[in-house]
């Protein structure tokens, strides 16, 4: 899925070719008549050329550097040992995909010193870093999707009831990751 948003340098870009495009209108429209004067207008047009692939070479960077940046932190994340550790705990307490956490005696979803839930919690907020990446346009989000998607999505499922539970105290909490889920759903 290949997803576009209009940036506000779009907009510089579109304001300042349609000045351009004015004025080689009007110089266009001058020199029409004489020959002599149309050969004037060849540097003018040559640097508008220049310009145009300066832009669109810089674009190019642009999005070559944002999907370099979630393949970096994906790799990181993935042989981070802290992580490893994190993932061991969790699957310690819950096996496969299909296990959910839910509130018992023994885990209490306010419990802060809990391992378990401090590695969900680690798991939670990198899910909720590539979240913010993705919606402010920093990072790669159908990148993040090919890598990371099942994973993420089956995580979620998982450990819903505990994401639910700090929403309902602060909705701001997972926000962003709340929202690449249910974004991903109707995809």
């Amino acid at each position: 899925m290949l997803t576009f948003r209009i940036r506000r340098r779009f907009w510089f870009y579109l304001s300042v070719g349609i000045a351009v495009a004015a004025f080689v209108a009007k110089l266009v429209y001058d020199t029409a008549g004489d020959p002599d004067q149309s050969t004037h207008l060849a540097p003018f047009l040559g640097s508008i050329l220049v310009s145009i692939g300066w832009i669109v070479t810089s674009e190019v960077n642009i999005g070559n550097s944002r999907r370099q940046h979630t393949i970096t932190l994906i790799t990181q994340h993935a042989f981070d040992a802290q992580r490893a550790a994190n993932r061991d705990i969790i699957k310690k307490h819950l096996p496969s995909f299909q296990s959910k956490l839910l509130p018992t005696l023994s885990i209490y979803f306010d419990d802060e010193t809990s391992p378990l839930l401090k590695a969900i919690d680690l798991e939670l907020n990198f899910y909720e870093f590539l979240a913010v990446g993705a919606a402010s346009g920093n990072l790669d989000e159908s990148l993040i999707r090919q890598s990371l998607g099942s994973q993420f999505m089956a995580f979620y499922v998982q450990v819903e009831a505990y994401i639910a539970h700090w929403r309902a105290k602060n909705d701001t909490t997972w926000r962003e990751l709340s929202r690449m889920y249910t974004r991903w759903l109707g995809v």
